[in-house]
């Protein structure tokens, strides 16, 4: 279990410490709105009825209070607890509920929380429509509820493999929660409906670590263990080898070698279109991206090979993220390698001449099929269009947390469509004029590397203290206010913080020359 020691997400590198810290206003649970519930008979609903782009599902959750209260109670730590589930006139009972994400982890925050039920926790083998888990997200970040909904909506027309997602009025107890968006999981379930190899190997990578950016680390199968979430049965029983080795085919094949060594074990000509996508869309919290995590990594048996998979959308459509990283401005649509630490897959794609052609031929239809503005931002539109009458009585504040300019809707779906067309305008001159790939920008506003180094210290020392039962809330408290100095570029007063939290962690800085 992982805690979010600034707040919004965990820190990932330069970014996620600032989401937390904007917003602080209404309660978990809301305001009472009563919703019909549609008619439909079970025998004629499937996933896919769950998951229409087109249709806004109702979806009705009883909890006891007492349990709700537990659930609150037990933050940051995020607990299962009973509740019933029903969607149309499909009711489920005995199923586990639980607070998910970084971002409803912080017991302080008052934005809508996301919700996890998992239909197996409590009643072996249960599931509702096949599914094993769903999951409700709050859409609170930089693309708000618009991004995840818009860019897997694109990756499955291309015919990528992806989760689906669209939106949901959500009923606690009765009462009115809010909207939110209905992502798919990639599990057990997913990889039976969406993949070759059933018993194939499930990777998850959620908050990074040593490997997380496929940087080979030697032979030991146990020095990617934090990066790399074994998730099925199978990547749990014999499956890092085959992990390591992948890895080190990345890092280690010959030049000559790399580009065939890469088609015949992965899926490449996916990955070229997944990097277009997230590059396009802003989506920068990704490996494709600045951050080396939420993704997956499936391993198919059957052929040998494996294929990318991104996850948590929810993060796009933004110039400038936390008023530091530059997302238009750093992230070159002819030379897609982003951020500052070294990604092995996108350095060796971009060094091999041949396969830099296919991503910027993938690229170049992409973007305008895809990206186009006025078709992308009637896109945006018609989203807005499924819910806005919704959200005008959504009991939370209507602003994304992580863009304070933003103070309703109309604001989130006007700074979306100023972004389309300016990545939109850029991306085409970079496709059309890709000339020398760029140098790496070091932006002198944003963290130093110590105090990005510290950060991430503090984080491990507050999970193995929480995992010991120890109470990291004076951590915390002090975290919390790091994330505000960070975004207003006052990195001296974030620093003596940061050092504050080490030594309430028990732990010694990094110093400059580590």
């Amino acid at each position: 279990m992982t805690m979010s020691i600034i707040g919004g997400r965990a820190f990932r590198l330069l970014s996620a410490p600032l989401a937390v810290i904007v917003s602080m206003a209404a309660g978990p649970f809301a305001s009472a709105q009563v919703s019909p519930v549609a008619a439909a008979r079970p025998a004629e609903a499937d996933p896919g009825d769950f998951y229409r782009a087109d249709e806004v599902q109702s979806i009705h959750m009883r909890v006891a209070e007492a349990d709700l209260k537990r659930m609150l109670a037990a933050l940051p730590e995020r607990i299962y607890v009973q509740a019933s589930f029903q969607w149309r006139d499909i009711s489920v009972d005995n199923v586990a509920i639980r607070f998910k994400g970084n971002s409803s982890s912080a017991p302080s925050q008052q934005h809508k929380r996301s919700f996890l039920i998992k239909f197996d926790e409590y009643a072996n083998d249960q599931r509702f429509l096949g599914l094993q888990k769903v999951s409700f997200d709050n859409g609170v970040q930089f693309g708000s509820l618009f991004s995840e909904p818009i860019v897997t909506q694109i990756l499955g027309d291309l015919g990528i493999k992806t989760h689906r997602c669209n939106y949901a009025r959500l009923f606690l107890n009765d009462k009115y929660s809010g909207v939110y968006v209905n992502v798919e999981r990639i599990d057990q379930s997913f990889i039976e409906r969406q993949l070759p190899d059933p018993k194939g190997l499930l990777f998850k990578v959620d908050e990074g670590g040593p490997g997380a950016n496929l940087q080979f680390l030697g032979d030991d199968p146990s020095a990617y263990e934090r990066a790399f979430e074994a998730d099925t049965k199978s990547a749990k029983q014999n499956g890092r080898h085959r992990l390591v080795e992948f890895i080190r085919m990345i890092d280690q094949s010959p030049a000559k070698d790399f580009a065939a060594n890469l088609d015949a074990k992965m899926e490449v000509d996916d990955f070229l279109g997944v990097t277009a996508v997230m590059l396009f869309a802003g989506a920068f919290d990704q490996l494709t991206g600045w951050h080396p995590h939420n993704y997956y990594l499936y391993y198919d048996g059957k052929h040998d090979r494996w294929r990318y998979l991104p996850w948590d959308l929810d993060v796009g459509f933004c110039e400038v993220a936390f008023g530091r990283i530059q997302v238009l401005a750093d992230w070159n649509a002819a030379w897609p390698v982003a951020g500052q630490m070294p990604n092995p897959l996108l350095d060796r794609i971009v060094a091999d001449p041949a396969l830099l052609q296919r991503y910027r031929d993938t690229a170049r239809v992409i973007l305008d099929k895809y990206f186009e503005p006025q078709r992308l931002c009637a896109l945006i539109d018609a989203k807005y269009a499924l819910v806005k009458d919704d959200l005008l009585t959504d009991p939370f504040p209507h602003r994304r947390v992580t863009n304070p300019e933003d103070r309703s809707f109309d604001d989130i779906v006007a700074s979306m469509k100023k972004f389309v067309r300016n990545r939109y305008a850029l991306a085409r001159q970079q496709l059309e004029n890709p000339g020398k790939r760029p140098e790496m920008v070091r932006r002198p506003d944003g963290p130093t590397p110590q105090i990005v180094r510290n950060i991430e210290r503090i984080q491990r020392a507050a999970q193995e203290m929480q995992r010991k039962g120890q109470d990291v809330l004076p951590i915390q408290k002090v975290m919390q206010k790091v994330g505000p100095l960070l975004q207003q570029g006052r990195m001296h007063e974030a620093e003596k913080l940061v050092l504050e939290a080490l030594k309430l962690a028990g732990v010694d800085p990094v110093r400059d020359n580590e």
